[in-house]
C-alpha cells in the first residue's frame, strides 16, 4: 500500500476536490485547478485507488461526464512521470480514478461530501408547504420555482420566480437567499421573498434579515420585523418601507388581505392564481377601492363578493376571460 494513503491532507483534499466537481455550480476554472493537482503528483491519483477496491461496483458504472473530463489531461500529464500501473481487470489509474469520484468512496471519508440539494416549483393555483433537509419550513406561492443546496458548510436558496415563506430552522450554517442581484443573510427566523422579474422585494415578519446588492454598488441594510425592501435589476435599494404582518401572512393560508386598494391592484394579485383571468371591461373601473378577504382558489365565490359589494358583474367572453362590468 502507498504511503500516500495515509497522508490525511491528500485523502481531505482529494475529498474536497470530489465534492466539488459533483457540485452544481462547479466551472471550468475549478476542473483546470483540478487537472494540475492531479498532474502533480501520481500519489495524489493513488490515493484514491488506495482507498477501497472498486471490485464490482466499479464495473458498471459510467464516467460522470465533468468529472471524466477533469481527469483526461491529468492522466495524460501523470503518464510521463510513471508507467501506468494496472490494477485488478485492467483497469489504469485513471480510470480507477474517475469511477472512484463516481461513487464516491473518497467522499464518504470526508463530510464536505454530503450534499443535499433540490429543485421546487409550483404551477398556477397551487401553493406548496414543505421541509427542507435542514428543517427549514418553506412555503411556496402560486407559479414559484425554488432551487436548494445544503451541504456541511452552508446553506443557499435560490428563488428564480414567484413567491416563498420561509421559517428557518436554527442551525450552525448560515443560510443565504440568492433573488435576481441580491443576496439575503438570515438573521433571524422568518421572511418572505419575492421576485417578479426585474422587480424583488425582501418582508421580514420575524427576527432580521441582512440584504446586499452584488454589482458593485455596495448597498446593503438590515430589515426588522414589520419592514420591507425593494430592489430592480439596476439602481440602488429602494426606501425601506412598513407592512401589516398579517396581510403578509395570509398567502400561506390560501388567502388574500386588501385594504382599500385600486381594483387593477386586485386583479392583477387574483390572476395570478388563476388560468382565467379576470378583466375590466372599461379601464376606469380600476380606480374603484376595494377592501376585504378573498380566496382567489374560489372564484365563484370572489365573483359574488365583487357584484354583491361593489355591483361588478360578470360575463365570460368568447376568448375565455372572465370581463368585469358595473
Amino acid at each position: 500500500m502507498n504511503a500516500s494513503v495515509h497522508d490525511s491532507a491528500v485523502l481531505q483534499r482529494a475529498a474536497d476536490w470530489q465534492a466539488r466537481l459533483k457540485g452544481p455550480d462547479c466551472s471550468a476554472a475549478d476542473r483546470d485547478a483540478f487537472e494540475r493537482w492531479c498532474a502533480a503528483d501520481p500519489a495524489h491519483i493513488d490515493a484514491w485507488l488506495d482507498i477501497a477496491a472498486l471490485d464490482e461496483a466499479a464495473a458498471g458504472l459510467g464516467q460522470a461526464p465533468a468529472i471524466a473530463a477533469a481527469v483526461r489531461p491529468a492522466r495524460r500529464g501523470t503518464a510521463h512521470a510513471r508507467h501506468r500501473r494496472r490494477w485488478r481487470g485492467g483497469v489504469s489509474i485513471a480510470a480507477a480514478a474517475v469511477l472512484m469520484l463516481a461513487i464516491g468512496v473518497v467522499g464518504r471519508l470526508h463530510p464536505f461530501a454530503d450534499v443535499a440539494t433540490a429543485e421546487y416549483a409550483t404551477a398556477v393555483g397551487e401553493q406548496r408547504a414543505l421541509t427542507l433537509a435542514d428543517g427549514t419550513q418553506v412555503h411556496l406561492d402560486t407559479d414559484t420555482a425554488l432551487g436548494v443546496r445544503i451541504d456541511d458548510a452552508r446553506r443557499v436558496l435560490e428563488v428564480r420566480r414567484g413567491r416563498v415563506d420561509l421559517i428557518v430552522a436554527a442551525d450552525a450554517r448560515p443560510l443565504e437567499v440568492q433573488a435576481g442581484r441580491g443576496r439575503l443573510r438570515d438573521i433571524g427566523t422568518r421572511f418572505q421573498v419575492e421576485r417578479r422579474d426585474p422587480a424583488v422585494t425582501v418582508a421580514v415578519l420575524e427576527g432580521a434579515v441582512g440584504v446586499r446588492l452584488t454589482d458593485g454598488t455596495a448597498a446593503e441594510t438590515t430589515l426588522a420585523p414589520g419592514q420591507r425592501v425593494g430592489y430592480g435589476e439596476r439602481g440602488p435599494l429602494a426606501r425601506i418601507e412598513s407592512f401589516d404582518l398579517e396581510h403578509a401572512e395570509a398567502w400561506t393560508r390560501g388567502e388574500l388581505v386588501f385594504s382599500d386598494r385600486r381594483l387593477d391592484e386586485v386583479l392583477t394579485e387574483i390572476n395570478r392564481y388563476t388560468a382565467t383571468p379576470l378583466r375590466l371591461a372599461d379601464p376606469a373601473l380600476g380606480a374603484v377601492r376595494i377592501s376585504g378577504v378573498f380566496r382567489p382558489s374560489d372564484t365563484a365565490s370572489l365573483l359574488a363578493a365583487l357584484d354583491a359589494g361593489w355591483s361588478l358583474h360578470a360575463r365570460r367572453t368568447a376568448e375565455g376571460t372572465i370581463e368585469l362590468t358595473r
